[in-house]
């Protein structure tokens, strides 16, 4: 289906261009009706045909692409409740990814996926970073880099984009002073956290990160051990927060509070939102998530 979109327009324009010897040949009024035929057939073709996609890796890369534009098309590879960690593409998406005319990707993240190789246009926004995307400095730096993709991609709305990015760095800002905002009482009793998705962040806002529940491997927990060495560590910080992931199972923290000597505050975050949601939103839902335990 795709495919057959993609070379509607190059049909409609040869039917076009077939139009433009005849002129002389052909009575004036037959002509320009033909004309406009083939014009309104050029005109007519969907949407999508007209508005070159983009490909993302994750749902938060998307939210991405929409500060800077929220009409453009894009795709997540990442199904909804999928797992990052072991993805495999099917056949479809692949060909998807094939037709896109932009793969947007955080390499340190997706570099285990078996993406096609050679993709024509690619943006590896982090290639040196994990979780770029949960941290306002990093974002900062990316959204021009997407904001120069996209121009190249369609340089009519070099003005537009322009526009919409200094927009998008006020927002980064804004969302910089929630973080900082709700993130203020954690600075100084620290957080215990079940995978280090948003360990970049607390770095960031000056909160204490006391121990990692899971290495950055998905599912590699800590054994009874380690389990012990945690559940001292938020002994000796009671006021610590247990900070669970939505993606990831949060048994160890479970765990924890149970054997705690004291009741400590715990939170869920979503480092992955889901696909369609701006970057804006995306942030908002989570900082929300520690206005709820106020």
């Amino acid at each position: 289906m795709l495919r057959e979109a993609s070379t509607f327009p190059r049909r409609c324009e040869k039917l076009l261009d077939a139009f433009i010897p005849l002129r002389h040949s052909m009575p004036r009024m037959r002509y320009i009706y033909s004309l406009i035929f083939a014009a309104t057939l050029w005109l007519s073709a969907p949407a999508q045909v007209w508005s070159a996609t983009i490909s993302v890796t994750l749902p938060p890369l998307a939210g991405l692409v929409m500060l800077l534009d929220d009409t453009a098309d894009v795709q997540c590879l990442l199904p909804a409740g999928a797992d990052p960690h072991h993805f495999q593409m099917q056949p479809r998406t692949i060909e998807r990814l094939r037709q896109s005319a932009l793969l947007i990707r955080a390499s340190r993240d997706d570099g285990g996926w078996p993406l096609p190789p050679g993709h024509g246009n690619t943006l590896d926004l982090w290639p040196d970073i994990d979780h770029g995307w949960v941290s306002p400095a990093s974002v900062r730096k990316a959204l021009p880099e997407i904001a120069r993709a996209l121009m190249l991609m369609q340089p009519e709305r070099q003005a537009d984009i322009q526009a919409r990015l200094e927009q998008a760095l006020q927002q980064v800002s804004a969302i910089a002073a929630e973080w900082q905002r709700v993130l203020q009482p954690l600075k100084a009793t620290g957080v215990i956290m079940q995978h280090p998705s948003w360990r970049r962040l607390l770095l960031e806002m000056g909160v204490p990160v006391l121990s990692v529940l899971e290495s950055g491997h998905h599912g590699h927990e800590f054994g009874p051990h380690q389990l012990e060495e945690a559940q001292a560590t938020l002994n000796e910080h009671p006021g610590a927060w247990l900070l669970a992931d939505a993606g990831h199972s949060a048994t160890a923290l479970e765990w924890l509070a149970a054997h705690s000597e004291v009741a400590a505050q715990r939170v869920t975050l979503d480092a992955l939102g889901r696909c369609g949601e701006s970057w804006h939103t995306f942030m908002l839902e989570n900082i929300r998530q520690f206005d709820g335990q106020r």
